[in-house]
């Protein structure tokens, strides 16, 4: 087993000899961004605690002083007030009368004409709407639908008796004619007439293609 290790060392001398020169390797670049890094963030923190700490309370303290307490103090004791005044000026010059103007003017006299549109418009309108208007449309109504009832069975009517006068005086006669006069005519010329002139014609175009097979003959 002894020389089993002996044989193994040599094996592994390569891989831990490149493990060291690429740690030293890493080392000599990575050593400098490490204490540029440390050193940057030392300064950052020096900068920020003796230089922009010290002007930022400075800087707050100035506008807490020389901004806020001044505001504040002309808010509470010159704008606050002044407001309140001007508020009360206004209550007592524009609302107060405004209200009472509404209350004892406008709306009394809005309630008067409105009652006088009442008394004289809209009172009127609805009597003449319910008393007159209204009963004159709904009898209007009923009396055109008894017309156009009344006036639908007069046309029923009256077309009946359109129908039976054209039909005893047009439509009959032509029927007794046809019947009585035009088809015994049409049989008798159909069988005196049209069948002799038929059978002629027959024995006219036979005798014909006698006479033209026996002057230029058939076809063979």
């Amino acid at each position: 087993m002894n020389t089993e290790k002996t044989r193994s060392q040599p094996q592994n001398e390569p891989a831990g000899c490149l493990t060291g020169v690429a740690r030293a390797i890493a080392l000599v670049v990575v050593l400098p961004v490490r204490l540029v890094w440390d050193a940057l963030g030392w300064c950052l923190k020096q900068l920020w605690r003796w230089v922009l700490a010290p002007v930022g309370r400075a800087l707050g303290w100035l506008i807490h002083y020389l901004v806020v307490v001044p505001l504040r103090f002309l808010w509470e004791w010159v704008l606050a007030p002044v407001g309140r005044a001007l508020w009360w000026v206004i209550d007592l010059l524009v609302v107060t009368p405004l209200k009472w103007l509404g209350r004892w003017v406008l709306l009394p006299v809005a309630k008067a004409v409105w009652w006088v549109v009442d008394l004289l418009l809209v009172t009127p309108l609805t009597w003449l709407w319910r008393y007159v208007l209204a009963p004159v449309g709904r009898a209007v109504g009923v009396a055109v639908a008894w017309a156009w009832g009344v006036a639908g069975r007069i046309s029923r009517a009256l077309g009946r008796a359109v129908g039976w006068v054209l039909w005893n005086l047009v439509g009959r006669p032509l029927a007794w004619t046809y019947r009585v006069v035009l088809t015994p005519v049409g049989h008798w010329l159909r069988t005196w007439v049209w069948a002799p002139v038929s059978a002629a014609a027959r024995a006219v175009r036979a005798a014909a293609r006698e006479v033209r097979l026996a002057l230029f003959g058939g076809p063979r």
